[in-house]
Order: structure tokens, then C-alpha cells, then sequence
């Protein structure tokens, strides 16, 4: 697929058009909720990745021969969404299950005195049940390798990874094990995260593990080798001694791409593959190109859709996801239809695990396994978002502070009732066709669920003046 016609794609038409990038037959198998023998779980999770950043998702610049290959031997989701379009938000989404804004993370963690001023705890709660905790609890060796960025190492006191069920940890934006070697440069961070990951994978090889593998690339500040970006020579400057923003970029992103393969041909090498659920995908959307230093990481690509890293439109929230566990979740599927969150990421592995949710804990997300499964089962709950600054970028961009999506429609407004907007996302999901005013029913309808939503919140009543504003150069 040419970009030109990608970015052109509009409507049921844009999400159906990647059909042609997978041609592997699918084989559609109900998966009970535990299994005989608990599967390894794998999760790839890349920092600050588009949407169209990837082969697979129809970009035809960037050589990403691997991923490729795992998503036809796994299924597509072109409708996953990340529940913060900032890093610790999703992240803490990603242990929890909760929308992020519910345990008072607004924005990513920073220094103790912005966190406070922004309402915000200094590290994840370790008294809330976790993911890791949980598998542990269940039997599984449990490691996470690589970005955490959930507490530490701004504020000492917050706990290490091990304190919320890790076995095992090499990480950085912690105070737990550092995963760098000294002086390490930058083009070789992936590649340490990913020695980590399969040594612990080795050593754990029996089974059953769960291994974090959170990269920190393609976040800014990228300096991939010169050997790296030889392949994307032409997107640089010919001559003066510059590098070129895309031959920046895509570089690192073929070389995520390489290490990813490296990991899956462990899995192979072991002979452990066909028990191992594995699941790449992205925290949030691209950097805006217009970022303080993130010029190259601006080169990132959302595919058809508007908004980037740190606004709530599809943009920032809607990231790549493919799984594969061989012979449970269908090979080579594209799947248009179902709508998937980084919420729905604790009870969808616990439930392939085997593992027991306490009964009084509190979940935003549900289990969809059985739909990733190829059950043409809907989700149940509506997916929530509250993101309360100003979003990065040119106007187009900045979003209104809450969103909704339920079914097809996503509703974006203030908690005043300000910036109402509502999109068809399968007719439109560029968000340019604001349907509010013809909808009323609908938007009464969300806007009821999602303020009541909001309401819940905490510090819910003290939302800074930049959430959700315009700030327009001309006259409103």
C-alpha cells in the first residue's frame, strides 16, 4: 500500500484496507478461561510508537519484517486503545486494570513537588492489586524488564519493583536494578532490555513466566548507529554531516523490529513458543514533531487518525496491538471490530492464566479473552478517558479534557459541558466530522455517563484552566 492512498483512506474503508497485509489462513478456537497447562505470557510494550509506525499497519517506508511476521501468525487489533495518552498513566492502567485518572494519575510521573502541585501520588499505590502480584500468586515466575516510570527514582522512597509481585527486575525510571550497563550508548538500549528478558526467560524456561519487556525507544532522545540508519540513508541529508528526522526514526523503529525478532526466535529456540501468549504494543501515541526535543521522535506516524502523544483524540490513545498464542488466538486475523484497552490487559491475562481476581477488587477493564479468542462478543463497559493539560501541539490537536467511546460513537467534551464533540468512529475516524448537534440522544446518553464517570474522580473539582481550552489566536 502506497502512503499517499494510506493517508487518504477514510471511513469502514480505512481499517478494512490492511485485510491485503495478512494472508495467513485463520482458525478461530474458543479459549476457556483456564487452561490445562498455564500459557507463558510475553508483553512487548515500545514508548511513544504510532499507529502506522509499523509493515503490518500500512506503513510501506519502514522495514519491520518481524512484526510483521508475528502479526500473521497472531491477530491485529486496528481498535486498541491505551487509557492515558501519556507514559506513567497507561502504565499504572497496565497493572491495575483501572482507568488512570481513577488512582490520581493525571499526567506522567515528574518531580515530587510538580506531582503534588498536579494532585498526583509520587508512585503507584503497592497495595493495589497488581498484575504481576496476581500471576505470582498463581504460580508464575514474574519479571519486568526495562521503562517503569511508576515511582522513582525522583522520590527514594518509593517502592522497588519487587514490592508489587516482581521476582525479577532491570529497569531505569525506578529505584530498583538499573538495566544499563555503564556508559552504555544509546542505540544499544533495546538490545539490553531484551538480553535481560530472554535471560530471565531461560532461566525460567519451565514455565509458567510473565515477563514486562517496556522499551524505552522510540521516546525521544533517539540516537540510533550510523550502522542503524545505513538502511534509510536516502531520508537523510546528502551531504554536510546531518541526520535526517525520518532516517532517525525509522531507523530505530526497524531496529525495536530487529530485537523484537530476537526475542521470538528465543522463544522458538526453547521450544516454548506455541505456549506462550505474546503481546506487543505501544503506551500512547507519536511525540508532535513541534515537542522540545523530540524533533526526530516526531516522525512517528498515526496512520489516518488526528491527534498525537498527549491529546485524546485516536491519535494519542490508539496504538498497535497484535497478539499471538498459537492455535488459541487466530492466526493471520485483522480484526476490525473489537475494541480493546490497556484495562482489560490484568483481566484478559489473568483469565488465560488461570489467575483469581480478589472479589473485592476494583476493575475498570474486563476480560475479553474469549473475543481476542475470535468471539464475536462485544465489550460491555464503555472505555473512559480524563486528560487534564493543555495537549501538545498545533490547535488541531488540543482535544477537550474527557472522552467516552461506547460502540461506534466516542464523545469528547469539559466537565463544564464546554467542546462537545461526537464522532462516528467507523464512518469517520479521523475525528473531522463532528456529529453532536445531529445526535443529541447520543450525546445525552454519553455525556451522562461520562460525567457521572467524572464525578468519581478524584480531585475531580479542581481541574487546571488549561484542560480542554482552545487557546485559539482568533476570536471564538
Amino acid at each position: 500500500m502506497k502512503r499517499r492512498d494510506f493517508l487518504k483512506l477514510s471511513g469502514a474503508s480505512l481499517l478494512s484496507a490492511f485485510a491485503g497485509a495478512l494472508n495467513a489462513e485463520t482458525s478461530v478456537k474458543s479459549v476457556p478461561e483456564t487452561d490445562a497447562k498455564q500459557p507463558n505470557i510475553v508483553f512487548f510494550f515500545c514508548d511513544d510508537m504510532g499507529w502506522g509506525d509499523l509493515g503490518c499497519y500500512g506503513n510501506d517506508r519502514i522495514k519491520t519484517p518481524n512484526i510483521d511476521k508475528f502479526a500473521k501468525e497472531g491477530t491485529l487489533l486496528t481498535n486498541f486503545y491505551v487509557n492515558s495518552p501519556v507514559c506513567s498513566p497507561t502504565r499504572a492502567s497496565v497493572m491495575t486494570g483501572r482507568f488512570p485518572a481513577e488512582l490520581r494519575f493525571f499526567y506522567a510521573l515528574a518531580a515530587v513537588e510538580l506531582n503534588k502541585e498536579r494532585g498526583m501520588p509520587n508512585y503507584l499505590n503497592p497495595e493495589l492489586p497488581a498484575l504481576p502480584r496476581l500471576l505470582k500468586q498463581a504460580g508464575y515466575a514474574t519479571g519486568h524488564f526495562g521503562k517503569w516510570h511508576m515511582g522513582g527514582p525522583q522520590d527514594k522512597t518509593a517502592p522497588p519493583p519487587e514490592e508489587y509481585g516482581i521476582d525479577k527486575s532491570a529497569t531505569f525510571l525506578s529505584n530498583g536494578p538499573f538495566c544499563y550497563p555503564p556508559k552504555s550508548p544509546e542505540h544499544e538500549s533495546s538490545m539490553h532490555i531484551v538480553n535481560h528478558s530472554i535471560k530471565f526467560i531461560e532461566e525460567n524456561k519451565n514455565g509458567p513466566f510473565y515477563a514486562n519487556v517496556w522499551l524505552s525507544e522510540p521516546h525521544a532522545i533517539l540516537l540510533p548507529s550510523e550502522e542503524q540508519m545505513e538502511p534509510y540513508k536516502k531520508w537523510g541529508p546528502a551531504k554536510g554531516g546531518y541526520k535526517g528526522t525520518m532516517q532517525v526514526y525509522y531507523a530505530v523503529i526497524s531496529n525495536i523490529d530487529k530485537e523484537f525478532g530476537r526475542l521470538m526466535n528465543k522463544l522458538d529456540e526453547l521450544g516454548i513458543r506455541d505456549n506462550t501468549l505474546v503481546v506487543f504494543s505501544s503506551d500512547n501515541g507519536p511525540s508532535p514533531i513541534w515537542g522540545a526535543n523530540t524533533s526526530h521522535s516526531g516522525a512517528g506516524s498515526t496512520g489516518p487518525f488526528r491527534g498525537c502523544k498527549a491529546s485524546i483524540y485516536e491519535g494519542g490513545i490508539r496504538t498497535p496491538f497484535v497478539a499471538s498464542w498459537p492455535g488459541k488466538i487466530p492466526a493471520g486475523k485483522i480484526d476490525n471490530e473489537l475494541v480493546l484497552s490497556t484495562a482489560d490487559l490484568l483481566p484478559t491475562f489473568c483469565a488465560a492464566a488461570g489467575a483469581k481476581l480478589p472479589t473485592e477488587m476494583k476493575i475498570s477493564g474486563e476480560n475479553m479473552l474469549d473475543s481476542l479468542a475470535g468471539s464475536r462478543r462485544k465489550r460491555s463497559k464503555p472505555i473512559m478517558w480524563e486528560y487534564r493539560y493543555s495537549s501538545w501541539g498545533r490547535h488541531i490537536q488540543k482535544s477537550p479534557s474527557l472522552a467516552i467511546r461506547e460502540g461506534k460513537w466516542k464523545l469528547l467534551m469539559n466537565p463544564d459541558g464546554s467542546r462537545v464533540e461526537l464522532y462516528d468512529l467507523k464512518e469517520n475516524p479521523g475525528e473531522t466530522d463532528n456529529k453532536a448537534s445531529e445526535q443529541p440522544a447520543v450525546v445525552r446518553k454519553l455525556s451522562k455517563k461520562l460525567l457521572a464517570w467524572h464525578k468519581t474522580v478524584p480531585l475531580s473539582d479542581q481541574m487546571p484552566e488549561a484542560a480542554g481550552s482552545y487557546h485559539y489566536p482568533w476570536p471564538k
